[in-house]
C-alpha cells in the first residue's frame, strides 16, 4: 500500500496538530494526531526543521525530541538590509 503525500499536505496537518499543543509533541503523538506512519512524518520533520518552519527541542533525560511549532521566523537579512 502506498501512500501519496505532498509537502504542503503533510504541513498543514503538523501545523493542525503543533496549534493544539504549544509544548510541543513527540514523533510518536505527531503521527498518532496526523495519521502519517512514523517515519514517513519524521523525513517531513526534518524538511520543515530545515526550512525553519518547525524547531525540535531535545530531551536527554526522555531520550526523544520534541517537535514545537515556530511562532513566527525572523529572516536576519532582512533586519539589516537597508
Amino acid at each position: 500500500m502506498q501512500y501519496g503525500y505532498n509537502f504542503e499536505e503533510v504541513k498543514q496537518k503538523v501545523y493542525s496538530a503543533l496549534s493544539e499543543n504549544y509544548a510541543g509533541l513527540s514523533g510518536i503523538e505527531l503521527a498518532s494526531k496526523t495519521k502519517i506512519n512514523r517515519m514517513t512524518l519524521t523525513k517531513y520533520l526534518n524538511l520543515m526543521l530545515a526550512q525553519g518552519l518547525i524547531r525540535k527541542k531535545k530531551l536527554e533525560q526522555l531520550m526523544y525530541g520534541l517537535w514545537i511549532k515556530k511562532l513566527y521566523t525572523l529572516n536576519f537579512h532582512s533586519i539589516f538590509t537597508i
